[in-house]
């Protein structure tokens, strides 16, 4: 009698593995597509907790924070945090950082804040103590205790690291870019009116640069569910460092004893959105050019889109914002979600926003009351079916 073999055949187990590997290969992209929803639900819950600590901020001190601002001054001496930095002598220096360390006491960060805050510490290393110095992309200088990484300043999708303290992937709506087109001009005091934006300058240098007046939330007249407060870019700097500053830049010198805005001036675009004096049709007019608020305005710049690069980057991740080169340009929401970005609304509630938006829609979201902006068409009112 004939023994049966025990076994797979050579065809059977070829079978076996081309289904394992279809399965396989149906699978995966179910599981990396579940994986990014939960970061992007992620992202979304870290942006929503930022409106309401903004939310907060404004019930405890009557306005929302400025872009810039200054939390205090460390007079030359030890460092009650680390007596070895500078040799026990720290540097006399002014305290100025973004919108993101006003809101650290409602972001379960009041250390931090109380390192910006309490003129007995410093912001300033050297390195040479217990605690490191920041370098590079997060500017040189800065003591590590006053730039902690947070996970709620971070996307979990973004695959973008610009420095190793302080990362962040979220920026404040900083209103528009001052310019000037032919007979009209925007200027910068222009552009901190409360109607162009949430967020303005409120570092005052003593030179009579412009400080916006503060924003209330009763001044969202457009409706605080379709203004928006914080969304992402990925080529924005980190949550402490105001503009491009260094540490050193912080500290008296000269005719200028505090730091001069013009240091600090790029601080609205590296932790900012901003709106640019533009229209996908700006040839609607040509008959009638009294129509635009200041002008006939510029077609929209593919840069200042959502997830919009300069010609010269094949895509968002490489794109950079360095010192006077895009910074105005990169301060708009861009992500490594799919086809759009994650927003807080100054409500307290999030959208998803499609980066196909039309550009006026975007400008309606960044404006509190459209009508009283710098917009170029003041007239167009947003609605749920914009989205």
């Amino acid at each position: 009698m004939k023994r049966s073999k025990i076994g797979f055949t050579l065809v059977e187990l070829l079978v076996v593995i081309t289904i394992i590997g279809i399965l396989m290969g149906l699978l995966l992209p179910a599981v990396n597509a579940a994986r990014e929803t939960a970061r992007r639900n992620q992202c979304n819950a870290n942006i929503k907790n930022l409106a309401l600590a903004a939310i907060q901020y404004e019930n405890a001190k009557g306005h929302l924070p400025g872009w810039v601002q200054e939390f205090g001054k460390f007079e030359e001496g030890a460092d009650p945090s680390d007596p070895t930095n500078y040799a026990g002598t720290v540097p006399t220096h002014y305290k100025i950082g973004t919108w993101a360390v006003a809101l650290l006491p409602w972001l379960d960060g009041q250390p931090t804040y109380e390192h910006w805050t309490e003129d007995r510490y410093p912001i300033m290393s050297d390195g040479s103590g217990e605690y490191e110095k920041t370098t590079g992309d997060s500017g040189e200088g800065f003591h590590s205790l006053a730039a902690p990484n947070m996970a709620i300043m971070q996307c979990p999708s973004n695959p973008v690291a610009r420095g190793n303290d302080g990362l962040n992937s979220y920026v404040s709506n900083n209103g528009t870019v001052d310019f000037s087109n032919g007979a009209n001009a925007v200027t910068f005091a222009n552009c901190q009116e409360r109607a162009n934006g949430a967020f303005k300058n409120a570092y005052d240098d003593g030179s009579g640069v412009h400080c916006g007046a503060p924003v209330r939330l009763d001044d969202f007249k457009d409706g605080p569910g379709f203004t928006i407060l914080f969304s992402e870019n990925v080529q924005c700097l980190p949550w402490h460092r105001a503009g491009f500053i260094d540490a050193a830049d912080l500290e008296p010198g000269g005719y200028t004893p505090k730091p001069a805005y013009s240091s600090l001036r790029y601080s609205q675009f590296t932790q900012g959105m901003v709106w640019h004096y533009e229209d996908p049709t700006p040839d609607m007019f040509d008959s009638d050019l009294t129509q635009w608020s200041n002008g006939k305005p510029s077609p929209v710049a593919p840069i200042h889109r959502i997830n919009g690069v300069n010609a010269g980057s094949p895509d968002v991740f490489t794109a950079m914002m360095t010192d006077d080169d895009y910074a105005s340009d990169y301060a708009r929401p861009s992500s490594a979600h799919v086809d759009g970005v994650n927003a807080s609304m100054a409500d307290g509630g999030t959208r998803f926003i499609a980066e196909s938006i039309d550009y006026r829609v975007y400008q309606a979201l960044l404006t509190l009351r459209g009508k009283s902006s710098d917009v170029p068409w003041p007239e167009f009112v947003v609605s749920d079916d914009d989205f």
